[in-house]
């Protein structure tokens, strides 16, 4: 029997005891037993070596070797003098470097857990070396948390005691007061301890840290709409559900589209509804995050300013082709006049119009009214409506330019496809003065001749190359003295 150093690395002095002619392994093959120290010392060995042959008196000499690899465990040496290993009983000596598990509980996760509001952290220890069937000296264990040391020195709180069940892993989901947000690390430490049924033998792990994070950013704020007030914009929408919502975030941009952690911010607010009283002109945009209490922001919702929509369908002469009933897509302007004289300019808007003649066209600033439309192209003549459309904020509205020619001012259309049948504001006003002459003619020859190409005035057929094709179109308005047609 010999002192066996600290094998297990409890703080307490461990007993290794020798049996030479044990015959477990063989006759007089030999053997160990290991004995953990502690307040009340162990009955039952906790660690048995065998001996592997007979005759060997594995045990015969039993010592503590130290802590031969500097692990913190005791390690031990066992003779066996009568081994035959190195001759005719030469003899033996084992060294044992030990590898119990700790005693002391190793906390080796701390972390967040995922898709949640916050507020709690995961936690995950390997048991006691003592927490097994055959000892059973660990009844439970205590969940530590501690805020941040205050000069070296930890408040540790007790907040959760786990019963001891013999399981290698044990794991808590533990709430923490606060979470990581912006301003703050929310860092929190924690540490298990082992306890006994004596109260002052127990065995504390190693310290970790850890903070909890709101994964959740609250849903799209839906509906959410811009509506007329008067001369302001009443902003409505539907209250967020998220339960640690902050307030709403209000963003106003010409752009469809927006980046909110660049965006300047527009309002503020924690009611359904805000009321703009200095609106933009024209069309542009408003936007809505909702943001909870840990700056997680929904995303982003969008309403379009209050406005007047036109479905408008048009051909231009020199871009359409008859062959494929399209046309080649370009932008176009169309300004909004008043409907008596001087027919004063009430509001404009440049938009694309595609290749099968149709464009949806926006007005911000007029008011609900009945207004004429004059069309322009930057190579067209002006075409102007045939009478006034009615336009409101709340219900779009549809104009057909090409049905017929009755439907431009002055019958001011020409015809370019039989089946379907289709009209298209004249082409050829190179220098937009509103008739169709020489000089248009003259611009066009010229760049003609020096093979120009590009997106052009001269180009009339929109093929980005000035030819024999753009000349025509001119030369034949110019002869029929194209001009603009208006009230």
């Amino acid at each position: 029997m010999s002192e066996a150093g600290d094998v297990n690395f409890d703080g307490y002095d461990d007993v290794i005891i020798g049996t030479p002619y044990d015959n477990t392994g063989g006759t007089e093959a030999g053997r160990v037993f290991v004995y953990f120290g502690g307040i009340l010392p162990d009955s039952a060995a906790d660690v048995i070596l065998s001996g592997s042959n007979t005759f060997d008196f594995f045990g015969i000499s039993v010592s503590s070797a130290g802590d031969m690899n500097g692990d913190g465990y005791g390690d031990i040496i066992v003779g066996a003098y009568q081994n035959d290993a190195g001759g005719t009983t030469a003899g033996r000596a084992y060294l044992y470097l030990s590898s119990a598990p700790s005693v002391k509980p190793i906390l080796n996760t701390v972390k967040d857990v995922p898709n949640d509001q916050g507020g709690q952290v995961y936690l995950k220890w390997v048991r006691s070396g003592y927490d097994v069937q055959s000892i059973g000296t660990i009844t439970d264990y205590v969940v530590q948390r501690s805020y941040p040391p205050s000069g070296g020195n930890y408040s540790w709180e007790n907040i959760a005691y786990i019963p001891a069940t013999n399981e290698p892993f044990y794991a808590y989901t533990a709430s923490t007061p606060f979470d990581s947000i912006s301003n703050s690390s929310g860092t929190l430490y924690f540490r298990i301890t082992a306890r006994t049924s004596i109260s002052t033998q127990y065995w504390r792990s190693n310290i970790l840290f850890g903070r909890s994070i709101d994964n959740i950013a609250p849903l799209m704020v839906s509906p959410f709409t811009a509506s007329p007030d008067v001369n302001n914009v009443l902003l409505n929408w539907k209250r967020s559900t998220s339960p640690d919502l902050l307030n709403y975030v209000l963003y106003r941009s010409t752009a469809p589209t927006i980046d909110p952690d660049t965006e300047p911010v527009f309002a503020t607010t924690t009611d359904s509804t805000y009321l703009d009283t200095a609106p933009l002109s024209g069309v542009y945009y408003y936007f809505i995050v909702a943001q909870d209490i840990h700056n997680n922001k929904s995303p982003v919702a969008v309403a379009e300013s209050p406005n007047m929509t036109l479905n408008l369908t048009m051909f231009i002469e020199g871009f359409y082709n008859a062959g494929s009933n399209s046309q080649v897509s370009d932008t176009i302007m169309v300004v909004l006049r008043n409907s008596t004289s001087p027919f004063a300019m009430a509001d404009q808007t440049t938009e694309v119009l595609q290749a099968n003649g149709t464009v949806q066209l926006k007005f911000g600033n007029a008011l609900n009214g009945s207004y004429y439309i004059a069309v322009k192209h930057r190579n067209s003549i002006e075409t102007w409506s045939a009478g006034v459309i009615a336009l409101s904020r709340t219900t779009p509205a549809s104009f057909d330019l090409a049905s017929s020619l009755s439907q431009a001012f002055g019958n001011n259309l020409k015809s370019v496809d039989t089946s379907p049948v289709r009209f298209a504001i004249f082409s050829g006003d190179v220098n937009q003065d509103g008739t169709i002459d020489a000089s248009d003619l003259s611009d066009t020859d010229n760049d003609a001749f020096n093979s120009v190409s590009g997106y052009v005035s001269t180009d009339v057929t929109g093929d980005d190359f000035v030819d024999a094709a753009d000349v025509s179109i001119v030369d034949n308005n110019a002869f029929n003295a194209v001009s603009a047609v208006t009230p």
